[in-house]
């Protein structure tokens, strides 16, 4: 996952005018602000009371040279300058980041392509027998679940939201039960109704949305269905372009329209699938809380590599507990993880990420070649291939145990009884696997004999925030003591540079268990964030008053 740059900020404010200006490192700027959110409210602020909405903040152009995170630190502890326009209560960059697909690298191979026959597996890699080969009773076990399921009414459908670059309309994997009515765009503006992806050509355009959504949904080839859960309903909903760039805010506007559709009993989405993420974002963590509080099950991506870079850790939102991590699984049992530098392998860790993990079955699987009517290459990959065949599995099994599902009290309860049920039948060969496969390997029927747990036998996860306690324990402040918005914001910042260091994550190989650290390691982790590309001036000041011993490590 690599930055790009950044496009904005989001603010969090107990209200916003449509535009205001800000004097900044001697610059005026004009600016613009958005509400980020419809549907999900606000908590009030424990200590005033009030509560504070998420907001998209555009600077304009002359804000394009200024460092992102130091123009978020000013807005919280200096403010706007404006009458009447508090001081933002948290602050974040609006990234716009880049989905690790593998196709980039490869585009010569893809080139080379014959028009009309589909691509061959990766010859490097494992593969199973037969076209369908990760849904038999040797994988996923898909065939069998969706057998058992059966076809369920109009009225009965459980739904899956597909988050991702949209859909091809014309390829015939296209999904039976495609819910185009509440179809959603959050990348281009013009269309704000209509998630199709468009095609321009092969090398900017891997339609990676179309390739996910076969696997999850896909219609018939050669007289069987492709996807998992082919008989169930899927709303699409484009969040990244074409070449898989996506903001951080669109994807947030996507978990808030899923949302609010909750509302509408003909429409809620049960389940959301996304294969893509990255770095993190407490917007995201307030989406994720939200939703998991209402009863929506979430599955995203781990990420992918290649040779362990930039990170070989799991990214956002994948890392929140309340999101279920969707790592790799091989044809022949062994992890998608740890290849050689030239082929693409999924993401795993860290340790304490990986009882909320599970992994399904990649590469080499059906993938839909977009803009060819026709076609399904045999040669699908990443984890984003895994992710749609445990979100079919979940709402197979939500399907199958619908109406004692919505008897539980709480809606976070309905999560975990999924989790549950997914965790509790996944095949784990050896101890040693759940390292790199989490609760071990997707077995779709096998979950369906799983019957939902009593209510007493479900964990509530603990909310999921972006900012965790790495600088208060590397620096010895502690973590008994709750951190203010700027710490935070502190924390937040060192964990997306983190994210991006294979030597950060050496020394921290799981920043929420970090144990005795060698003086000489806290001191390279303070060099390695100090000296990061793209580090504020803030982060920097504060890592040079721990280093010195200054009392005020909060300067500015």
């Amino acid at each position: 996952m690599n930055e790009t740059h950044t496009l904005g900020l989001l603010v969090k404010l107990p209200a916003a005018p449509s535009k205001a200006q800000l004097l900044f490192d001697n610059k005026r700027l004009n600016i613009k602000f958005e509400r980020l959110f419809k549907s999900i409210r606000p908590a009030k602020h424990e200590l005033t009371g009030h509560a504070s909405e998420w907001y998209i903040m555009l600077p304009d152009q002359s804000a394009a040279e200024l460092n992102a995170w130091d123009l978020c630190h000013h807005v919280v502890r200096q403010g706007f300058g404006v009458k009447n326009l508090p001081n933002a209560e948290f602050a974040e960059p609006d990234l716009e980041q880049q989905w690790i697909t593998g196709l980039s690298a490869e585009s010569a191979q893809a080139a080379a392509r014959e028009p009309d026959k589909p691509a061959e597996p990766d010859p490097r890699l494992p593969v199973g027998s037969g076209f369908y080969w990760f849904r038999d009773l040797d994988h996923s076990q898909l065939d069998s679940a969706r057998a058992a399921v059966g076809t369920p009414s109009e009225q009965d459908r459980i739904r899956i939201a597909h988050l991702d670059t949209g859909y091809d309309p014309t390829h015939k994997t296209k999904p039976e039960f495609l819910r185009t009515t509440f179809q959603k765009n959050f990348v281009d503006s013009q269309w704000p109704d209509d998630a199709t992806d468009s095609t321009d050509g092969i090398f900017t355009n891997p339609g990676h949305g179309t390739g996910t959504l076969s696997i999850l949904a896909g219609a018939m080839v050669d007289g069987a269905p492709l996807g998992g859960a082919p008989f169930l309903d899927v709303i699409p909903i484009r969040v990244a372009n074409r070449v898989a760039l996506f903001k951080n805010s669109a994807i947030a506007k996507a978990f808030d329209y899923v949302h609010g559709l909750f509302g509408d009993s003909n429409l809620r989405a049960h389940v959301i699938t996304m294969s893509m993420g990255g770095i993190a974002s407490q917007a995201w963590a307030d989406a994720v809380n939200a939703l998991y509080d209402l009863g929506v099950f979430i599955v995203t991506a781990s990420g992918n590599n290649y040779g362990n870079l930039p990170t070989h850790n799991i990214i956002y939102p994948a890392r929140f507990k309340r999101v279920v991590a969707a790592c790799g699984v091989m044809a022949d049992g062994n992890p998608y993880a740890d290849l050689e530098l030239t082929i693409m392998a999924g993401n795993y860790g860290p340790r304490s990420k990986m009882g909320t993990a599970i992994a399904a079955f990649t590469p080499n699987t059906p993938w839909a070649r977009m803009g060819s009517g026709h076609i399904v290459d045999h040669d699908g990959r990443g984890t984003s291939a895994a992710t749609p065949q445990i979100a079919a599995a979940a709402a197979l099994w939500i399907q199958k145990f619908k109406s004692q599902w919505e008897q539980y009290s709480e809606g976070w309860m309905r999560v975990e009884a999924v989790r549950k049920a997914l965790f509790d039948s996944a095949r784990l060969d050896n101890d040693q696997l759940a390292e790199k496969i989490g609760r071990g390997a997707l077995q779709a029927q096998t979950a369906l004999s799983q019957q939902p747990a009593d209510a007493s036998a479900l964990v509530k996860q603990k909310e999921d925030t972006a900012s965790f306690p790495l600088l208060r324990i590397i620096t010895g402040l502690g973590v008994a003591k709750a951190p203010d918005a700027y710490q935070c914001m502190l924390e937040m910042e060192a964990l997306q540079l983190s994210q991006q260091s294979q030597e950060l994550e050496r020394l921290l190989p799981d920043p929420e268990d970090i144990v005795d650290l060698l003086a000489s390691d806290r001191k390279r982790i303070f060099e390695l964030l100090h000296d990061a590309p793209g580090s504020s001036k803030t982060l920097r000041t504060a890592l040079e008053n721990y280093l010195t011993g200054s009392s005020d490590s909060t300067t500015g």
